[in-house]
């Protein structure tokens, strides 16, 4: 009795600290704009916060996806919102009147963004990364990218890019000339 109250109380207690606590996928460029809504560049204009969010004022400049599925459709247009906190993915630390690449996530019709999405600012974005959303990431979605904690894949497998990092978080996992998907020259 007592070890089956012990095992309830841990099982409890790892629950509760899931709940609590933010943990990243993939750190996968191309995975966060392939699994996200809407992919934008946008100037912050300003910010307000409230107990548990940082609400920026945005200005939307360039689309690279979700424009007319997502964000055509939203009554405000302007706010993203953002977590404070790291337990749920904060905080996240945009500079006012400067331009940033993001990738949103609308939840009960309003833009979100984490520290786990993509936030980069526009003038410093690599050539990788404007190549990759001028079309070949979603081109090439259906290429599986394998999470950092996946164990290494013991077969070939046609749709999925196998282990492989070379320091750059925009790489692009695409199809090559055989229809295999492979990581692209870092």
């Amino acid at each position: 009795m007592r070890t089956m109250m012990y095992a309830s109380f841990l099982l409890m207690c790892c629950f509760a600290i899931s709940e609590q606590s933010c943990w990243c996928g993939s750190k996968s460029t191309q995975r966060n704009v392939c699994n996200s809504h809407i992919v934008v560049e946008a100037k912050i204009e300003s910010y307000s916060e409230n107990a548990y969010d940082r609400n920026y004022q945005i200005s939307a400049k360039k689309f690279y996806k979700g424009k007319e599925e997502w964000y055509d459709k939203l009554a405000d247009k302007t706010t993203l919102v953002t977590p404070k906190d790291f337990s749920v993915c904060g905080p996240v630390d945009l500079k006012v009147g400067f331009s940033y690449i993001l990738t949103v996530y609308v939840t009960r019709g309003k833009m979100h963004n984490t520290h786990c999405d993509l936030q980069v600012e526009a003038s410093k974005a690599t050539n990788t990364l404007l190549e990759g959303l001028d079309g070949k990431y979603l081109k090439n979605c259906d290429c599986k990218i394998p999470h950092e904690m996946d164990e290494p894949q013991v077969f070939r497998s046609p749709n999925l890019c196998e282990h492989f990092h070379c320091g750059n978080r925009d790489i692009l996992c695409a199809r090559d000339v055989n229809g295999h998907c492979n990581w692209q020259p870092c």
